[in-house]
């Protein structure tokens, strides 16, 4: 792979879209919303399995693990026979969103750019559940027995504090939400047309918007 994108492989199929983060709840989660905001992404992405993570890394270890998803990403493209349109990565920020926001975000995206021309961090605010207390609706229509609080819903959910824990214990007591319920959530904000109309605000959600479009526009176009 070149310092600046492209895996310099024949491709004989079209270039797909390599989507690698924390564990496959959390991919699945990325895949469902890369495929909704760009209907393009269909049948394109793959990913890699093993757990990527950036943030607390020291630079030369960020350097080298940035190396490693490096040398992961061509190889899973060349098991594809394709060429790379975007990658995207995720992690959680694991805090409420703040100053300190931008700054890690920002350092780990350079890393990613020195060695990918087409890669897109995308770092979750406090982590993927506050996405989905952007979206009471589906919530509801997973589980009837939930409901977001009033005092919750048109928030701006990367400040609220360990949203996981708030969708576990306010959702009501029909089930207690489940980590991997998140993708049927995402899922279910899809079906209903409301992962376009979030309840709320949250920037880590409007940075990723922002990524696939410009992934869909400038990366794969009409390939």
């Amino acid at each position: 792979m070149s310092r600046r994108g492209g895996t310099g492989l024949r491709a004989t199929r079209k270039p797909v879209v390599v989507v690698a983060g924390e564990d496959s709840t959390d991919r699945k989660c990325l895949r469902i919303l890369l495929e909704a905001f760009c209907p393009s992404m269909a049948g394109r992405i793959v990913e890699i399995n093993d757990a990527v993570r950036l943030r607390q890394a020291g630079d030369a270890a960020l350097a080298a693990r940035v190396d490693s998803l490096a040398n992961k990403v061509r190889a899973r493209a060349a098991r594809e026979d394709a060429e790379v349109a975007c990658v995207f990565v995720h992690e959680d920020f694991d805090a409420c969103d703040s100053d300190h926001f931008p700054i890690v975000r920002d350092r780990v995206q350079r890393a990613l750019d020195q060695r990918f021309g087409n890669a897109h961090y995308t770092l979750a605010v406090w982590e993927i559940e506050a996405w989905l207390l952007l979206f009471p609706g589906a919530l509801h229509s997973l589980v009837s027995g939930w409901k977001v609080p009033k005092q919750l819903q048109g928030k701006d959910t990367g400040r609220l504090n360990d949203p996981k824990r708030v969708l576990k214990t306010q959702l009501g007591k029909a089930r207690a939400y489940r980590e991997t319920d998140a993708p049927d959530v995402i899922e279910k904000a899809v079906d209903l047309g409301a992962h376009t109309a979030p309840l709320g605000t949250n920037r880590s959600w409007d940075l990723l918007r922002g990524d696939v479009q410009t992934c869909c526009a400038q990366h794969l176009g009409s390939r």
